[in-house]
């Protein structure tokens, strides 16, 4: 079963996110480290608004599809991780929110 992971950047104040950055350097990295163990696709979302057109309480995510649950655990204890995690600071300067979970 297919294994959904997202994660999700705040709209706080103050945010910095590099998006040329995140598309072309990091998100290639997630992809290289993850795919190997069953990542099998990516999508980023910028949420502009909200649906009533108020600020969106989510800048960026993304959503990340697995083999299955233990595909990304695996790819979770990889030492290589460490460099995805890493990066972040490289292009935000906000700690993103994570969940994870399977499709109803």
């Amino acid at each position: 079963m297919v294994y959904h992971a997202s994660v999700l950047y705040p709209n706080e104040e103050g945010i910095t996110f590099d998006e040329t950055y995140y598309l072309q350097t990091h998100m290639p990295l997630v992809d290289k480290v993850w795919k190997k163990h069953g990542l099998t696709g990516w999508k980023i979302i910028k949420y502009n608004t909200s649906l009533d057109g108020s600020k969106s309480q989510f800048y960026i995510s993304a959503n990340l599809e697995f083999e299955s649950e233990e595909a990304a655990t695996n790819a979770l204890k990889d030492p290589e991780s460490a460099s995805i995690f890493g990066d972040i600071p490289n292009f935000t300067n906000k700690k993103p929110i994570t969940i994870a979970g399977n499709q109803l």
